[in-house]
This record gives structure tokens, sequence and C-alpha cells, in this order.
């Protein structure tokens, strides 16, 4: 079993190299699982950059080897699982927190990708009453949305599924008061703060503006998902249908 004298020095000794906003919330999730969340109240960029740092040297081999088992990237948190037979939970905290004082932004391994857009017609069939409901022009919720820069929080809910930030303030609207049963691959969707594209057909209670023809998730790609954490989306209006 690890214990904490046996942990690489860089990994614990790391208070000289502290950042002044290095606290970190740690709850327990379970008995192999520890919950960080270093966020205040809303979605910081740049700690979003740092989790995702933290969680790619947690899956490195040397620290499976050491008994973490997975580190799973949410919206401002991460949810660090680990062999509690393997590793002590106060080791596992221990190095959590030391490893979050060196976290670095991940910016600069981030890409930028676009996708063109039908918005309207049978693809897009929220636009018109979504528009209304936010007292609106199509054409102002198309420019408004089309123009706005995005960011991928995190993948979840569903393969390939990107939640993303970005969203501006006067297009952000509550979820449908009745999901859909099914709503197309494709689809470019908002709800609430967030926006995002459905990789498969699936049920969904988001606001559909339109669609793209791009595939967000492919099984037999040695990288399944196209977007990642951290990564740059953009709008790109291809044509308005009626």
């Amino acid at each position: 079993m690890t214990t904490v004298d046996q942990l690489d020095r860089r990994d614990v000794d790391l208070e000289l190299i502290q950042p002044p906003d290095s606290s970190i919330r740690i709850s327990h999730a379970g008995v192999g699982g520890l919950l960080l969340d270093p966020s205040h109240s809303e979605f910081d960029t740049d700690i979003q950059s740092r989790l995702l740092w933290l969680a790619e040297r947690l899956r490195a081999t040397d620290m499976r080897a050491r008994g973490v088992r997975q580190a799973i990237l949410g919206v401002n948190n991460l949810l660090v699982l680990f062999d509690s037979s393997n590793m002590e939970p106060r080791v596992a905290r221990e190095l959590a927190e030391a490893l979050w004082k060196c976290a670095e932004s991940t910016e600069g391994s981030s890409k930028t990708v676009e996708f063109d857009v039908d918005y309207g017609g049978e693809g897009g069939p929220d636009l018109v009453p979504t528009a209304e409901a936010l007292g609106m022009t199509v054409a102002d919720l198309i420019r408004k949305h089309s123009e706005a820069t995005y960011t991928v929080a995190c993948i979840g809910s569903m393969p390939g599924f990107p939640y993303m930030t970005g969203l501006p303030g006067d297009l952000q609207t509550k979820r449908r008061a009745n999901p859909r049963v099914s709503l197309s691959r494709g689809s470019v969707i908002i709800a609430g703060a967030q926006a995002s594209v459905l990789p498969m057909t699936a049920p969904c209670g988001w606001h559909a503006l339109g669609r793209t023809d791009a595939s967000l998730f492919d099984p037999y790609s040695p990288t399944p998902c196209l977007l990642g954490s951290c990564d740059t989306v953009r709008f790109n209006v291809r044509r308005v249908l009626s």
C-alpha cells in the first residue's frame, strides 16, 4: 500500500511554489473516490485548464502504479477514483492537493473547431419559438449565437457530448418544459448558460436551433471524441431554413 512517506518529493513538497489561488475543496465520494472542487462561483476557464492538466497527470502510468484508477473531469471539478486497498485515502487526498498546487494551464494544447450550421427548418424546430421567448428576432438570435466564441468545459452525459460555456447572456433560457423523446444527431442546442451539439440521436430537453453535419463521436477512431476540454468552438451560418 502506498503511504505518504513513499511519495515522490516533487509530488508532496511543493509549498514554495503554491500559487495564491491554490485552495481547493476535497470531498470523499465513496470509499475510493475524491471530488476536487476549486471553483467559487461562475465557470472559470483557467481553473478548468488547470484541472485538465491535473486529470492528465493523474492518468499517467506512474500514478496508476500507485493506485489511482481514473480521473474524470467535470465542469470546474474533478472526480478522482483510486484503489483503496492499495492507496490510503489520506495519501490520495494529499497527493491531489500537492499536484493541484503545481497544476499548470493547458491552453497551448487546445484546438479550435468550427461547425457549419443550417439554422431553422426541420433541424432547428426551436429557433423561432426561442427567439420569440427571448424577445428578439430570428436574425438577431442567429447572429448572437454564431458570433460568440465557445469553450468546451468537459465531455459528459453521453460519448462525445460537449458542455460548452460562452453562450451570450441574452440567449440563456431554461430547458424545454417537455423534453423530446428523440432529437437528431448533429443538432445545435442551447439550455441555461450552455451550448452544445448532439453527438448522436437521443432524448433531449435542450432547445434545437439548427443542425450540423459534423461527426462528434467515432468509436473506431484513435481519438473517438472530436472535442476535448478547453477546446474553442465557433458556429458558422451555412443556411437559414424556413
